[in-house]
């Protein structure tokens, strides 16, 4: 008969996979062993490899989950509609990208810095799923100005996604520049030069 997976499966599937991304975040996923992993999210090594039988099965699961919370909360913020100006609209959805949680800042630090170690197979499905990402934020850019063409819509998102990852490497929410001003900060440096061609933010 099929082993009957536990209730509490895919909460413990969780808890492994947040401690993990602590540890590769902190130390970098080739300086981290399965047996740290264990010890990181209190399971013994055993329990460790029934829910992944490899550690670049962590890896790519950090990663899957990662991007796909963020085309879920992306997505979902699209679907609100744009209740305000452009600022405040692109200010809200900075805030949902640069998720102020622990948990997602250090799965980010993760997807910058190992995604190089996944496997073929594994890569070729986080690129998908970052083709959706891309996709969601290129609509986040019309909705924002409308007329470029889809090519300068992808440049922009590109651009854009590329600002917003490396924040996760240098920004300290403790430090003396607060959450509400960096998204502000983050949203009058981008539509500044993405507006130039329309009318004053």
């Amino acid at each position: 008969m099929p082993r009957v997976r536990a209730d509490d499966y895919d909460d413990k599937k969780s808890k492994i996979l947040d401690a993990a991304a602590g540890l590769f975040a902190k130390q970098g996923y080739a300086g981290s062993r399965m047996d740290e992993i264990a010890t990181a999210c209190g399971v013994s090594k055993s329990m460790l490899y029934h829910y992944f039988k490899k550690k670049e099965d962590v890896l790519a699961s950090i990663l899957q989950e990662h991007v796909s919370r963020l085309i879920e909360s992306i997505g979902a913020y699209i679907e609100l509609g744009m209740t305000g100006d452009r600022l405040e609209y692109f200010r809200g959805f900075t805030e949902v990208y640069l998720n102020p949680s622990g948990k997602a800042r250090a799965s980010h630090v993760v997807a910058l810095h190992d995604m190089r170690y996944l496997t073929p197979q594994q890569r070729k499905k986080q690129v998908k799923l970052e083709r959706q990402l891309l996709e969601l934020i290129e609509t986040i850019l019309r909705q924002i100005k409308a007329g470029d063409s889809p090519n300068e819509y992808r440049v922009s998102a590109f651009l854009l996604i590329g600002m917003l990852n490396w924040v996760e490497l240098w920004y300290d929410e403790s430090g003396q520049i607060s959450g509400a001003k960096f998204y502000e900060k983050i949203t009058r440096l981008f539509l500044t030069g993405y507006l130039e061609r329309s009318n004053t933010v």
